[in-house]
């Protein structure tokens, strides 16, 4: 897990790219929080299905072990969140009312947890720095990010893509030491998806209620548009896809 130090920032297009409508600038202000330095592993993630019975999530041919898993749902990610916590003797953050299927969140818990939508962009962009990409820089190469660079956008390098998932931490890291935060695969978020506010917030959850979950940085299938740290997506929270795994974090 890496530290990432709080402070205020302008969460949003902050580069003024103009490729979402969903991406208006607003003040966040974020408490320390530590966020893994890696996506999350197939070693790790089968870890979990082998103690709890669960199937493994396939792995498209590519391979396991050191490879981000995929086909995981926001639900899934959820659970080992709560298993992982359990191993290492940590407070559990989610609690599962199974008659009323309500989830509830204890934020002060010590236990592993999805990032919020914020933290993750604010860990993206380097503690709220003008970057456009996850690792630092504003134009996304092959060789430094894996996404589809076979199409040239107006700030990416067109070249050889890998189409399929790497080894978490092939490239270069971001200036606080986080790996793939921009392509490899898409990564859940705790929110629900929904219009920014335009207030200034503190530590933000996101909505209450909605049908989709936060997903962020793009992956090795998508162009370097949706590999930018504002760039924001979702999924229902069952879904479970060849592109789309998770990363872990927990509160201080």
């Amino acid at each position: 897990m890496v530290l990432v130090k709080g402070g205020t920032f302008s969460m949003g297009d902050a580069i003024e790219d103009k490729e979402g409508k969903d991406e208006t600038l607003h003040s966040v202000t974020l408490s320390d929080f530590l966020i893994g330095k890696n996506e999350l592993t197939f070693d790790e993630y089968d870890a979990f299905c082998a103690a709890t019975g669960r199937e493994k999530p396939k792995d498209s041919g590519w391979g396991r072990g050191r490879r981000p898993v995929v086909r995981v749902s926001w639900e899934d990610a959820v659970a080992y969140c709560n298993w992982r916590s359990k191993q290492e003797g940590l407070k559990e953050v989610y609690t599962l009312n199974i008659s009323s299927g309500k989830l509830t969140v204890n934020w002060g818990a010590n236990g592993y947890r999805l990032p919020t939508e914020a933290e993750w962009e604010y860990a993206a962009r380097e503690e709220g720095k003008k970057v456009r990409f996850g690792n630092g820089e504003d134009i996304a190469a092959p060789t430094k990010i894996n996404f589809d660079a076979s199409v040239r956008q107006r700030y990416s390098v067109e070249g050889a893509s890998k189409k399929k998932t790497l080894s978490v931490g092939s490239f270069s890291p971001n200036i606080l030491g986080i790996n793939d935060m921009s392509g490899n695969v898409w990564e859940w978020c705790w929110d629900w998806y929904g219009k920014y506010p335009d207030s200034e917030q503190i530590n933000p959850k996101g909505p209450d209620v909605g049908s989709g979950r936060v997903v962020r940085g793009g992956s090795w299938g998508d162009s370097s548009q949706y590999c930018r740290a504002a760039n924001r997506h979702s999924f229902t929270p069952g879904y479970r896809f060849w592109t789309l795994g998770f990363r872990l974090a927990r509160s201080l």
